[in-house]
Order: structure tokens, then sequence, then C-alpha cells
């Protein structure tokens, strides 16, 4: 069995009790007793990228995109390697 994403809420209030991600295997049968969830299939909900603000009204997920700003010091970071890479490749003749 595999699942993305599995929200599970409170049926009534919409309130968020876990969210569980990226099951694979032998995913856990539950119970007989209510325990309502959602599913976002798999690969189509990244955490990193991503937020779960709660649940609609008509049960769906509503999931915010996170921006994420690249830091100066990320920014430099990644000039320093791309002028290594460039300067790597003039070197030894097209590696890249």
């Amino acid at each position: 069995m595999k699942v993305g994403t599995r929200i599970i809420y409170e049926e009534n209030s919409k309130n968020v009790v876990t969210v569980l991600h990226r099951m694979e295997g032998d995913a856990l049968e539950r119970s007989k007793e209510l325990l309502v969830f959602v599913d976002i299939p798999f690969d189509e909900f990244d955490p990193i990228t991503h937020l779960i603000k709660g649940i609609d009204s008509d049960g769906n997920a509503i999931i915010e995109t996170i921006s994420l700003q690249e830091t100066d010091e990320q920014k430099r970071i990644r000039e320093l390697e791309d002028t290594l890479l460039l300067q790597t490749d003039n070197e030894i003749g097209g590696i890249l």
C-alpha cells in the first residue's frame, strides 16, 4: 500500500489532528471507530514547500504554498559554487 499524505481531522470542527507523510508498505488498518482523513496523492505534496492550513467544509485539504526566500549567504554560496563549476569545466575541457 502506498499513501502520499494523510490528514486526520475532527469531522464537525474540521480541526486537523495530525498529518502523516508518505506511507509505504504496511500502512496500519484502523478499527471501526469514526476517523476521518483526506489522502493527497503520493508526490503531490511537499512538506518543505507546502503548508496544510486545514480542511474546508467539503472535506478537502486547504493547502498553501510556502515561498522560500534565498538568504544572502545562500545566494553567495550558490554563486561561488557556480563559479567553481565553470572554472573546473574550463580547466578540464568540457565536463559540463
